[in-house]
């Protein structure tokens, strides 16, 4: 049996996948949109940031592409072992997905105090464009001066088209609730707005 290696040490996906093996430790889902240049993403769904793959899920819906990285380990430790940080995650097929989209939100959880959603990352009008959206059905929402700024061009959400995206980050307290539909609401009508 491996030892198993710390997250933080992995410079890019190729370092986790030589420590852990898909199938086993960790599973990728891909659903290409045809008629969509929207990309949902979860880089660290399943056991590594709860909650944040059936949210990614139910943006997406059936219209807009999506993307997971799934955590399937059984112990409690994925999070130490899988977490590949935003600015290092370039698992090939999410980039070849992305490649082609124009809009990317990458959906992630936090689990320190603070608002029940942190927006970062480089598309500033989605970004102001979602802040209202989600407070207007509830939620707490903080877009400067947190921790999770996103604005790294090697960011997973920055690297569509456009070379800009939103990173989301979800409240460890908003993610146990379950109580998502505001939020996938929100989200969705904002995204159903035409770009200008």
């Amino acid at each position: 049996m491996r030892e198993p290696v710390p997250a933080d040490s992995y410079r890019g996906y190729g370092d986790l996948a030589r420590a852990q093996t898909e199938g086993v430790d960790f599973a990728v889902h891909v659903r290409i949109a045809e008629n969509s240049r929207v990309a949902i993403l979860a880089p660290h769904g399943g056991r590594i940031e709860g909650g944040t793959s059936a949210v990614a899920r139910l943006i997406a819906g059936t219209e807009h592409a999506l993307y997971l990285f799934e955590g399937l380990r059984a112990a409690n430790d994925n999070f130490d072992h899988l977490h590949l940080t935003s600015h290092c995650f370039d698992e090939p097929r999410c980039l070849d997905m992305i490649a082609g989209c124009d809009t990317v939100i990458a959906v992630h959880g936090y689990a320190a105090p603070g608002a029940d959603v942190l927006l970062g990352g480089r598309d500033e009008r989605l970004k102001y464009a979602l802040a209202p959206a989600l407070a207007a059905c509830g939620l707490s929402v903080q877009t400067n001066g947190h921790d999770f700024p996103g604005l790294d061009p090697r960011n997973i959400c920055n690297r569509g088209r456009t070379g800009q995206g939103v990173q989301m980050e979800l409240s460890a307290n908003l993610r146990r609730a379950h109580r998502w539909s505001g939020l996938v609401r929100a989200v969705r009508s904002v995204l159903g707005l035409p770009r200008v």
